[in-house]
């Protein structure tokens, strides 16, 4: 049995699936240059077509041919890439169990049609589960506990003033982190806030930057600071990568989700809550010390464990 990987293309999420590679018979599905090629070529002809239009499925079936696909393999996407080029036809084609990732939030009708193509669904988030019938699945840290380790190990910590990190889009939340930010600074901590500009940034920010940072930038400046920062969406309640880089990292995390202190590695010196952005008492929080999570339980939220659940959950189908 193999399992394949399908639309995973950002940094963290191939760092992940090579580092899976190296202990599991998990893989990035590969899709030849001729078969993106063709598929571009077979859309371009289509918007001329009004009706009978070429079909893909074949360039699916040679997709699966080329990575040596069998009928006890385990096809895994994402919710972001799963209607993207060629995908759809890989997925039609695949004669194994097909596994579909929740990783953002989603509305009730694109749930509905992905269970037409997909064998289990799972959400991160609880609240989506229960309302759109998903299966609840941990986040997961896309690394393992060596190269893990050696990163928290090369790190340094700030001898002085106490440095906090923000970096996410605006999403309407920028007097929110300015606000914070000033809070922070009240208390002599440093911001290394970024705020990738977007359709919702009306507004000047002197944190505003234009471009994404790549994930190894992401990740220098997370281990470079003492605190993290995470400002979530309205209606978001599961847990996210930053919150699980607190933990891993042995960082301290102000966040605007309460349900994290439902989570097992929740640490009241580690964590502050904040549902509406104000921080009272934040300097006590900041100047207090935090406490190491144990790995036992931490290794709850790794890629192995994600892949060890899909892999029972998909042996109870056979």
């Amino acid at each position: 049995m193999k399992i394949f990987f399908l639309g995973w293309t950002a940094q963290y999420e191939r760092r992940m699936i090579d580092y899976l590679s190296t202990r599991h018979s998990a893989r990035l599905m590969v899709f030849p240059s001729t078969a993106k090629r063709m598929g571009r070529y077979i859309k371009s002809i289509n918007k001329r077509l009004r009706y009978p239009r070429v079909g893909t499925g074949w360039l699916g079936k040679l997709v699966l041919s080329i990575n040596r696909v069998g009928r006890d393999d385990i096809l895994v996407c994402n919710e972001g890439q799963v209607k993207r080029g060629l995908i759809p036809s890989v997925i039609a084609s695949f004669t194994g169990k097909k596994v579909l990732l929740m990783r953002d939030l989603v509305d009730a009708d694109f749930v509905r049609e992905m269970h037409r193509h997909f064998d289990r669904i799972y959400s991160f988030d609880k609240d989506q589960c229960a309302a759109f019938g998903m299966e609840y699945m941990e986040q997961f840290f896309p690394f393992g506990f060596h190269e893990m380790q050696g990163l928290v190990d090369a790190a340094t910590a700030n001898e002085h003033a106490p440095k906090c990190f923000f970096l996410g889009q605006d999403k309407r939340r920028v007097a929110r982190i300015e606000a914070m930010a000033q809070a922070l600074e009240r208390e002599g901590a440093s911001v290394d806030f970024a705020i990738v500009r977007d359709s919702t940034s009306k507004e000047h920010s002197r944190f505003h930057i234009d471009k994404v940072l790549t994930y190894d930038d992401n990740i220098r400046r997370s281990l470079a600071a003492d605190v993290l920062l995470e400002v979530n969406q309205d209606g978001q309640s599961g847990l996210t990568l930053r919150a699980l880089e607190a933990a891993f990292f042995n960082k301290k995390l102000i966040t605007t989700n309460e349900s994290i202190k439902t989570l097992d590695f929740y640490r009241p010196e580690n964590i502050f809550v904040t549902v509406d952005g104000s921080l009272p008492g934040i300097g006590s929080f900041l100047r207090g010390k935090s406490v190491k999570v144990d790995w036992d339980i931490l290794c709850r939220y790794t890629p192995d464990r994600m892949l060890e659940r899909i892999i029972d959950d998909v042996g109870t189908m056979r």
